[in-house]
């Protein structure tokens, strides 16, 4: 029996002024013959996107904004997220050691000092045993094994405001930094000889990825496949077989939905620390998630103090 490769991409943090913007991609192998909707249901049983609790038998996996919110917190999405890590032989003790192993944003000096001490940073965060995991763990592969998939590894891309400010000025547009960003990551992570499919969330209204496909994998020569309002698909034309398609609501499938819990899982927890920075030297500060209208209260709230402290405004607010 063969197999091929797929790949799940999506990001966390378009929209918001403060905090990074985060790429994820999660990388698995797959019997060559299962299709898209033999993936979903092979996922069906054990993996939901439904809340944990103690002792449940399903595994939370589903898109973020279904797993996560201010008002009910991490736990749930960290939960389903580290269990599936540990599949991959990761076991984050804090969030430095997360980032060394998924990412490859360098975590020293050159960091803005909100983000530095990630270590300090305990992972899970939440009130979680370690045999909790171990148990979701095992519950997950033996789900995963039954079906022949294997779970490759996950990997992230993390733009702090001061490099998304650099590369804005460079690229003129926020959507192509995103689409740049994104297939780079895609590129890096295409070191197999199987075919591939790859599953992208769609970024805004684009329509036409042919251009940013030839930028990133210029060696590839994709053409489009199929192109409707709902996904745009493209096939490049050299082997191995490669597939990438862009989808309205491409985070609800499974390997897509994983990659937007890495995303989000990471941008909250470099926002947590963001907000602990400020509110150290505010004491009565309230905390923000970035978004535009509260990043606004927020910004107006810290100017004097981040310059008090010569920390440039584009070390923490995004131009766009």
């Amino acid at each position: 029996m063969g197999y091929k490769v797929i790949l799940g991409v999506d990001e966390a943090g378009y929209g918001p002024n403060l905090g990074p913007l985060t790429m994820a991609a999660t990388i698995w192998r797959v019997p060559v013959a299962m299709g898209e909707a033999e993936v979903l249901e092979c996922f069906s049983s054990t993996f939901k996107p439904r809340p944990w609790r103690a002792n449940c038998q399903h595994l939370p996996l589903g898109d973020s904004k279904q797993l996560y919110s201010p008002s009910t917190g991490l736990q749930s999405l960290e939960v389903g997220l580290l269990a599936l890590l540990q599949l991959t032989g990761c076991r984050p003790r804090n969030l430095a050691e997360l980032i060394e192993r998924v990412a490859s944003l360098p975590l020293d000096n050159s960091l803005p000092p909100w983000y530095r001490g990630l270590d300090n940073l305990p992972t899970p965060q939440s009130p979680v045993e370690a045999g909790e995991l171990d148990r979701l763990s095992a519950l997950a592969n033996g789900a995963l094994a039954k079906s022949q998939i294997t779970l490759l590894g996950m990997r992230a891309v993390i733009v702090p405001a001061r490099s998304f400010n650099a590369q804005l000025g460079t690229l003129h547009s926020k959507g192509f930094l995103l689409s740049q960003n994104t297939l780079q990551l895609v590129a890096e992570n295409l070191q197999y000889d199987e075919p591939a499919e790859i599953y992208c969330d769609r970024q805004g209204g684009r329509k036409n990825y042919l251009p940013l496909l030839a930028d990133a994998l210029p060696e590839e020569w994709f053409q489009e496949t199929a192109i409707s309002n709902a996904r745009c698909s493209y096939r490049n034309s050299r082997q191995p077989q490669r597939n990438i398609h862009f989808s309205v609501r491409g985070d609800t499938f499974p390997p897509t939905a994983l990659a937007s819990m890495l995303a989000k899982y990471l941008r909250e927890r470099f926002m947590h620390a963001f907000n602990q920075f400020w509110q150290s030297h505010l004491p009565q500060l309230k905390p923000t998630a970035g978004y535009p209208l509260d990043a606004k209260r927020f910004r107006a709230a810290i100017e004097s103090t981040a310059a008090r402290l010569q920390l440039p405004v584009s070390d923490w607010w995004r131009e766009k």
